[in-house]
């Protein structure tokens, strides 16, 4: 309650200060951005398997409470939208245990800026288990729907951006109100926050509240809390790399001719493919690939893995649905030689 409240005065006083007439911002510049389908914006994140579940009461037409509830699923799932590969964020809404609408996003990160971009959902609303319509569906590139973000890379106090642009359609903005707020809910106490509002000229009337935590993502939306967190079978983090859609755990241990030694450090993540580096992260030492290749003549994961380096590593490629790891080494002052395993994992689903 208190975070409400906080969260009014400011809108007022932001509404009386003198940068009331400020734009949001709806042109970015996507030809800066390599976009990347998995990874995270530290108040986002894009781990396939990844899901939050908010819940939460509100009126009805008729003045009656209902119990509502979201979950916010990361898949497996790709989709092609404007020409840039996204990922598929699927929100499931629930009234009083009814189904009441799917949607699946279309969202990527900027890898130069750590931007959330949106590129559209499709929507499937329900009523008595059966589709009834598809409101606020839209895609970029189509009637002129540009994409939008989500989340920035750098929050800022203050900043003002268009979510997503399809005229007519959808048109939802947001603004960063406050950073740094404590903010208690069912799964627990967040001090990392940031806590945003979103209108649309489409519903001037409209607010949505809305307030993120560090390294989990979103945990209110109006009258939504976080209950739950439900973890993916891969996180990646500076040591691990989660390929394939996040089923493969890749991680890379060195050691040099002077006794030194240590874990790489991973970076630039995409979907099937990561670098490390050992010393430093301008020079790149590994590049390991994992692809689906079950629908193939050879039924399997196959691993691929390039090295600039001679010095002793040790790769490990764990499939955490079975548990089976390969293990690929190169030894101390040897050039690496490729790993082109193409029977790396049997386990096709």
């Amino acid at each position: 309650m208190k975070t409400r409240i906080y969260l009014v005065l400011l809108l007022i006083c932001l509404l009386a200060a003198p940068t009331f007439g400020q734009q949001y911002t709806q042109s970015f510049n996507r030809d800066g951005c390599t976009f990347t389908t998995t990874g995270e914006n530290p108040y986002f994140p894009l781990w396939p398997g990844y899901a939050l579940v908010l819940e939460g009461e509100e009126e009805d037409d008729e003045g009656e409470l209902v119990e509502i509830s979201t979950t916010n699923t990361v898949l497996a799932d790709t989709e092609m939208v404007d020409g840039v590969l996204t990922r598929v964020l699927e929100e499931r809404e629930l009234e009083d245990g009814e189904l009441v609408e799917i949607s699946r996003n279309f969202v990527a990160i900027c890898r130069e800026t750590g931007d959330i971009w949106y590129f559209g959902e499709d929507v499937d609303d329900y009523e008595d288990g059966m589709i009834v319509g598809h409101e606020g569906a839209w895609r970029a590139g189509v009637d002129g729907a540009t994409p939008g973000i989500i989340f920035p890379g750098t929050p800022l106090v203050g900043a003002r951006y268009y979510e997503e642009f399809a005229p007519g359609v959808a048109e939802d903005r947001g603004e960063i109100v406050a950073m740094g707020e404590e903010i208690t809910v069912p799964a627990g106490t967040f001090d990392r926050t940031v806590q945003t509002i979103g209108t649309s000229p489409l519903s001037p009337d409209d607010m949505d509240e809305k307030a993120y935590a560090h390294g989990i993502g979103l945990i209110q939306d109006e009258e939504l809390e976080l209950v739950e967190i439900i973890e993916p079978a891969c996180r990646g983090d500076e040591e691990t790399h989660c390929l394939s859609n996040g089923r493969f755990e890749v991680e890379v241990e060195w050691r040099d001719s002077e006794g030194n030694e240590g874990d790489g450090r991973a970076i630039l993540p995409s979907s099937d493919s990561g670098e490390f580096y050992f010393f430093s992260p301008n020079n790149t030492e590994l590049l390991v690939k994992v692809l689906d290749a079950c629908d193939s003549a050879f039924n399997s994961y196959w691993v691929f893995a390039a090295g600039l380096t001679n010095i002793e590593i040790t790769l490990t490629v764990t499939d955490t649905q079975t548990q089976e790891e390969k293990v690929y080494t190169n030894p101390l002052g040897a050039d690496f030689q490729p790993v082109l395993d193409t029977a790396a994992f049997a386990g096709c689903p």
